[in-house]
């Protein structure tokens, strides 16, 4: 299973967090990527529409990661932490 953007819902910006409406078969979600996580995917820092659309297909993995272990949220949201992303990323080296 892997979470995929809604289509005609596309991503935003709102109180420093970044949304990404999502779905997979089940169910839509809501990833919400907090403002430390935008930074720090990529140098320089930066937590802009610009970089969360950038790395919508990252947070999209590490959100279906976190829904794999099942560490979602309640209501269909999937909160993305700074924490989350470098977690994702040591598994994605083996």
């Amino acid at each position: 299973m892997s979470l995929k953007m809604r289509p005609n819902m596309p991503p935003f910006v709102t109180n420093e967090n970044g949304h990404i409406p999502m779905t997979d078969i089940a169910a839509n979600w809501l990833v919400i990527v907090t403002r430390e996580a935008l930074e720090r995917v990529a140098s320089p820092p930066d937590a802009s529409l610009e970089r969360l659309l950038a790395y919508a297909d990252t947070f999209g993995e590490v959100a279906t990661y976190k829904l794999e272990h099942g560490r979602a949220g309640e209501e269909e949201t999937i909160w993305v932490q700074s924490a989350d992303v470098v977690e994702w990323r040591s598994t994605q080296s083996m």
